[in-house]
């Protein structure tokens, strides 16, 4: 058995290699027979022999994912740096100050811009060969952006007005979000919290929705992958859970992805994730939101639902209403099963004038002309992990620090003959008691707090926590002083709570985060049952991490 390999393991050339052999591969992966002419102008085009370019065929009719015809390399780890890390930045460096100008100058004298540099401070040069890569590797919006201005970016790569015309299900679904029109009130006393989120996902070719997610917080790359996962995944066992007896058909790895320029959508953990899978990314251009018409209707169909819920803000001051937070009765419990309902028992079965038709009855015709039926994610819980955030950790002693929080367990004891290996260390920012550790056999480990007397936290608990000690003048914040901190946090938040609606409004994410985590963690391998850690009271140092709020 082939040893998986982690998305965010490859360097940017050895990505953009496996990208482009997916791109001119996969149609020929998806029919049964192909000719040896077919083939043998795939080869071409990729700079590969035939023989080679059959045996990447296979490996993508077994696996039809950008990892499964990565170049490989006899000897060495894919995605191993081959330049060192002094070359690299003067590579980085060059690509940003010179050859991203309006000068426009060509690779072949960016090559030799690099080499200068190298020059004058004693290095080897790199070749051709291995710059052009990382050139290709760079985003060609951003790079006519700089070179050419935003003008000829939006003319040359933002009209994509046409290609929204789409007769496939799941050929095209677009995801946004919106400020629902409506206050929902807490579970504990049922006093007012707020206006909550909703990011809404829809099939263009049938109008079905593809998923949602509801979230008392902004917008965030996290509320991406949540609503990613339900519109790719099977809704059965939701639906089960919510006890709603309808069905929502949806389920399957859309061919493209239509999106704003949020920051939330630029996350590297949705465009890998997202090549992973063969699900190709469009981006609107700014100031254009009629290009995102079909998501736009489809929230202002949901909002219209809303405003005739008790609580409702109506679609403008005018037509508010008095006292909406004082007429406000549903949870965001409620208010998500109160969704599901009028989205599977109410939208879809609704004439749509666009369609001439119902959702559901465009769904079930095109699924049945379909020839194959959609891909479906190989693992479910492999799916939802690669779309979590990560970061590279090594294995100590302790266990391995995330956060100022340490995360120990037995099977980490078998990692730590490689002191200096860094291992993707993914977690779900909604329960950080628990992280998933990629060991190099491609298996995740849940690894859970060292000390698990603790009680789960949000990420955003941890970090309040740690910029409160540090505001106290603790440079080096401990795990025990984190969580002493956290415990204090949430005692004035529970006393304020009866007071302010700010402080009702924490309790109630806190404690929605910490349900929807636990219900939805991935069944990754489980942890060896540790001992809590009585002595962990040592400093445990930050890291620079990746923000995904």
């Amino acid at each position: 058995m082939a040893v998986a390999v982690d998305i965010q393991a490859p360097d940017a050339s050895t990505w953009a290699a496996g990208e482009e052999r997916f791109q001119v591969l996969a149609p020929l992966a998806a029919v049964e027979r192909t000719t040896r002419a077919e083939v043998e102008a795939a080869a071409r085009d990729l700079g590969i022999g035939r023989a080679y370019c059959y045996r990447l065929l296979r490996r993508l009719r077994a696996e039809r994912t950008v990892t499964a015809v990565l170049p490989r390399s006899r000897g060495r780890r894919v995605g191993a740096r081959i330049l060192g890390n002094d070359i690299e930045r003067i590579i980085g460096e060059a690509i940003d100050e010179f050859y991203l100008d309006r000068q426009r100058p060509s690779v072949a004298v960016l090559v030799r811009e690099i080499a200068r540099r190298c020059a004058e401070r004693g290095l080897t040069a790199p070749s051709y060969k291995a710059v052009a890569p990382r050139v290709r590797a760079l985003d060609r919006r951003e790079v006519v952006r700089r070179r050419e201005g935003a003008a000829a970016a939006r003319s040359r790569l933002g009209l994509i007005v046409g290609r929204l015309s789409e007769d496939k299900p799941l050929g095209l679904v677009q995801i946004d979000h919106t400020l629902a029109d409506v206050f929902v009130v807490s579970q504990q006393d049922r006093r007012v919290l707020c206006r909550p989120w909703l990011t809404l996902a829809i099939d263009v070719a049938t109008r079905m929705v593809a998923g949602f997610y509801l979230s008392l917080d902004p917008p965030s790359a996290l509320s991406v992958s949540m609503v990613l996962s339900q519109a790719v995944l099977p809704k059965g066992e939701y639906l089960q859970g919510r006890e709603v007896d309808l069905a929502w058909p949806v389920s399957g790895l859309p061919a493209r992805l239509h999106l704003d320029n949020a920051k939330e959508f630029r996350a590297q953990a949705l465009r890998r994730g997202a090549a992973q899978y063969g699900i190709e990314l469009e981006y609107r251009p700014p100031a254009t939101p009629h290009w995102g018409g079909h998501i736009e209707r489809l929230i202002g169909t949901m909002m219209g639902a809303l405003r005739l819920l008790p609580g409702a803000t109506g679609g403008s001051v005018a037509t508010r209403g008095d006292d909406p937070e004082g007429r406000a009765v549903m949870t965001l419990d409620e208010l998500e099963t109160w969704l599901v309902h009028q989205i599977t028992g109410v939208y879809h079965h609704s004439i749509h004038r666009g369609l001439g038709k119902p959702p559901i009855v465009a769904w079930t015709e095109a699924v049945a002309e379909l020839e194959v039926p959609h891909r479906q994610p190989p693992d479910p819980d492999r799916f939802y992990l690669d779309f979590l955030p990560f970061q590279l950790r090594t294995v100590q002693r302790r266990g391995v620090s995330l956060f100022n929080i340490t995360y120990s367990d037995g099977v980490l004891s078998t990692f730590l003959a490689k002191p200096h290996q860094k291992f993707v260390v993914r977690y779900d920012p909604r329960d950080m008691s628990r992280v998933y550790l990629r060991d190099p056999d491609g298996i995740y480990w849940t690894i859970p707090y060292s000390d698990v007397r603790q009680a789960p936290a949000t990420l955003a608990e941890v970090r309040a926590a740690s910029r409160r000690l540090l505001a106290a003048g603790e440079k080096h914040p401990t795990q025990r002083q984190v969580f002493a901190s956290m415990a204090e946090q949430r005692a004035l938040v529970e006393e304020a709570a009866t007071r302010t609606q700010a402080a009702r409004r924490e309790r109630e994410r806190t404690r929605r985060a910490l349900h929807r985590g636990a219900s939805s963690a991935p069944a990754a391998r489980q942890p060896c049952n540790p001992e809590p850690d009585e002595n962990n009271a040592g400093p445990v140092l930050p890291f620079p991490v990746e923000e995904w709020s």
